[in-house]
Parts: structure tokens; C-alpha cells; sequence
């Protein structure tokens, strides 16, 4: 039976009558989600069809300098001026967060400077900026009384291993209970049977169960069931179109003719260089002028082509009869130039705000030039900043810092201290000469102190 759907690409499908492009995303991201799906019988879930797609995405987007950038700037404002300790407080029913020193919590800090800490933070920002969510083993000591040691233990010189998210697939959930058991861990996923570690699922309920247990500090996420699917993956099509671009352009410049010209070469030019009366034969004569006409086309070809060749000049000789009129000979014709290039350079613009709408990054505040743009007024500049770190670094400085609390909870750490981030504020200079203040929340949204 013939179908109006026809299958263009894995998990990707053109209706015909519709003339619409119908795609499984769910199924591509994560194949096991759904049983009648389940072709394989290994214990974790395969994030994409061929378990690559995190290294997929990550590929794809580090070709692209609009993405990565954005991705460093949320990662620059997610970590604001850095990590503080604070001492909570209520006053007139507002919430007052106290910066302290750190050292006045000797075990504090010895598990700060244990598990290295800021580049901890660094580590898991840079994990959730990219997949809205990251990993942490969570270790207690040899009584079982303390968490001792978060993510996967000491490393060679010492402090904790960074689990990179990339690296870990979840084992697929229980039919019956519905619940996660734990994750695997494996340094090359890329392999046909892959060396890997399974982690139990933490239990902050119960923390000192296990010599050591996992668990994943997230974003919500309503539809997938093991691997969402950040805001920013929407731009992986709009990525495949400025990866292209460069390409075109690089190979433009690299094969076509850049002074555009035609060249008329007259065939006498050859006969009289090389006369008939020279040769024993037609075939001999016939072959040296081949030879020679071919020579002379190749000369004037890598002549014109290539990109060290822009802009130079060609010249000829031509004769003139007694009235003036020129002679057939030697030929130069100009031709339009219809490559496009303008064509394909506001599809690069067009594709990079797309890519900038699904980070939801202004251009200006990460130094990104998009055509003809331009950074904008102090003003306007300084409202989009402070608007993104009020907004868009709430839900994912909480993430970040979920790790902490359970810490702080397992091993009896006072209550009212919480870890946040030193937040950046940009000010007139009228109010504040350096043009920034430094605001010491543990999130954006909590009173100004």
C-alpha cells in the first residue's frame, strides 16, 4: 500500500499531502523511553538512537561561535563574581543574607578545600548550562556519620573527580515501581561494548546507606522520562545551517575564479607560435598544440584562482586595423558575479538569532556582533544584564547549589547557612562611580541587603 509519509531520515518523516515535516524527538533523544521502542538488552537507557547524542550536540555546537559563546556567558553569569557562605536572618519579616567567613566553620571549610570546591562549582555550572542538570557521588566516611567526599572521590592529585554528564547513562527504570536504581558510568560510550561503572541512586533520606550513591540535581522537566531536553538543543537545525556557511565560503574562496573574466584565446595565437612546417606530421603538430593550448589554460587558471589572486590585474595584446577597429584576438570579457554571497551571509544572520533565541541570550551582553547590529546605549545594555541575572540565573543557581543542602543537612551543619553566588549588578555611574555593585545573594531573587 502506498503511503503519503515517506521516511527521510531516522525518526524524521515528509508528509506528502501535508507537505510537513514530522519528526519522533522523543524517541531520537531517548529510544528506551517507551517499551515498544527497546531494541537492545543493556541495563542503561541509550541517550539517542545510537547513544552519541550528548557528544552529538556537543560537536555540533562547538563549531559554531554564537552558541559557544552563549554558552560561556550563561556559564560567566551563572557564576556571578563566585561562590559565599551566608548567614540567613529575618528582620522586620524581610530575609537578610549575611556574608561570613568561612573559616569561622573549620569543618566547613576542610570540606571545601577537600573536594576543591570552586572549580566543583565550576564543573557542575558548566554540566548544567549545557544539559540542565549534573551528577554527584556522594560519600560518606568510614563511620557512616558524615558526607565525607561529593562526586567520585580523590583523584590522582588529589580532591574530587569530576563526573562529567556526557559520560553517564541512566539504568532504566523498574516497570512495575517505576523507580531509577542508579547510573552507569563509562570514559567511551563510543565503544560497541562499553567498560562501565553502576552507581546506586542516592537517597538524601537515608545518606549513609551505601558506600557510595549518585544522584542528579535537575531541572524539571514534564515530558522526558531520562534525559531532558534543555531549551537550547530547539537550535541544532539552525546550528547545521551556520556550520554549512563557512564551508560554502571557505570553499569559494579556495575554487572559484575571483576576477571574473572570460578569456578568448585566438587559435591563430598557437599556429604561429607553432607552425605546421616545423613537425614531420599532422598527429605530431596536432599533439604539440594540444599540449601547449592546455599549458597555457592551466597558467592562466591558477592565475586567476585562489585567494591570493583577489583583485589582480590581467593584460593583453590586441591589434588595430587603419580604422581602429579592433583585430580578432585576444579576448577579456567581464561576467556577473552570482554566487550569493550576500544571500547566504543573512542566512547566517537570521540562523544566529535563532541560535541566540533558544539560549535566550542577548547578543550584546555576550559581545556577539549579529549583521549590522550594534551594542547599543549604557542604558539599554545595563537594563538587559541586570534583567537576565534577576531573571534567567534563578532556576539554575538553586540547582546548582541543591548539593549543599543536602550536605549541610547529613552532617549537622548549622541551618542558617546557606551557599550562593556573589551576584553582579550593573549601576549608573552617577549613583556608582566604578558602574557595577556587587550583590552578596545566594540567588537573584532574595531582598538586597
Amino acid at each position: 500500500m502506498n503511503s503519503s509519509v515517506q521516511d527521510i531520515a531516522p525518526g524524521i518523516s515528509y508528509g506528502i499531502k501535508s507537505k510537513a515535516l514530522i519528526e519522533v524527538t522523543k524517541r531520537k533523544v531517548e529510544p528506551d523511553a517507551q517499551s515498544q521502542f527497546v531494541q537492545t538488552n543493556e541495563d542503561w537507557s541509550r541517550w539517542g538512537t545510537n547513544n552519541q547524542y550528548p557528544l552529538e550536540i556537543l560537536d555540533t555546537a562547538k563549531q559554531d561561535p554564537v552558541s559557544m559563546r552563549a554558552l560561556e556567558f550563561k556559564t560567566q553569569a551563572h557564576y556571578g563574581k563566585g561562590f559565599q557562605l551566608f548567614q540567613r536572618r529575618f528582620e522586620n519579616g524581610k530575609k537578610i543574607l549575611d556574608p561570613v567567613d568561612i573559616s569561622q566553620y573549620p569543618e566547613i571549610d576542610d570540606f571545601f578545600f577537600l573536594n576543591n570546591i570552586p572549580n566543583f562549582l565550576q564543573s557542575i555550572i558548566q554540566d548544567y548550562e549545557h544539559f540542565n542538570r549534573y551528577h554527584i557521588e556522594y560519600i560518606p566516611n568510614a563511620s557512616r556519620n558524615k558526607i565525607l567526599m561529593v562526586n567520585s572521590g580523590i583523584g590522582e592529585e588529589g580532591g574530587a573527580n569530576y563526573l562529567r554528564t556526557k559520560d553517564i547513562r541512566k539504568a532504566k527504570r523498574d516497570r512495575q515501581t517505576g523507580r531509577m536504581p542508579g547510573f552507569y558510568v563509562s570514559g567511551d560510550w563510543t565503544e560497541s561494548y562499553p567498560k562501565t561503572a553502576f552507581v546506586p541512586s542516592f537517597n538524601p533520606a537515608d545518606p549513609f546507606r551505601r558506600s557510595k550513591a549518585m544522584y542528579e540535581h535537575k531541572r524539571v522537566s514534564i515530558s522526558n522520562d531520562y534525559y531532558i531536553t534543555p531549551g537550547w538543543f530547539s537550535s541544532m537545525k539552525w546550528l547545521g545551517v551556520t556550520g554549512k556557511i563557512p564551508e560554502w565560503i571557505n570553499s569559494n574562496i579556495d575554487n572559484s575564479i575571483n576576477i571574473k573574466y572570460h578569456v578568448h584565446i585566438p587559435q591563430e595565437y598557437f599556429i604561429m607560435l607553432y607552425p605546421r612546417d616545423r613537425y614531420e606530421s599532422d598527429e605530431a603538430w596536432e599533439a604539440e598544440l594540444a599540449t601547449v593550448e592546455r599549458e597555457l589554460k592551466e597558467q592562466i587558471d591558477d592565475f586567476l584562482a585562489g585567494k591570493d589572486n583577489v583583485g589582480k590585474n590581467f593584460y593583453s595584446k590586441f591589434a588595430v586595423d587603419d580604422m581602429g577597429n579592433v583585430i580578432p584576438g585576444w579576448k577579456i570579457e567581464a561576467i556577473p558575479n552570482d554566487l550569493k554571497d550576500e544571500a547566504w551571509l543573512k542566512a547566517d544572520q537570521t540562523a544566529s538569532v535563532r541560535i541566540l533565541t533558544a539560549h535566550g541570550v542577548d547578543p550584546t551582553l555576550a559581545g556577539i556582533v549579529v549583521g549590522n547590529t550594534t551594542s547599543g546605549s549604557g542604558s539599554d545594555v545595563r537594563e538587559k544584564f541586570n534583567y537576565h541575572m534577576q531573571l534567567n540565573t534563578v532556576i539554575g543557581r538553586q540547582t546548582s547549589t541543591e548539593w549543599f543542602e543536602i550536605v549541610k543537612r547529613a552532617n549537622g551543619w548549622p541551618r542558617e547557612l546557606e551557599l550562593g553566588y556573589e551576584n553582579i549588578i550593573l549601576d549608573t555611574l552617577d549613583k556608582n562611580k566604578s558602574g557595577f555593585q556587587t550583590q552578596t545573594e545566594p540567588n537573584p531573587t532574595t531582598a538586597e541587603k
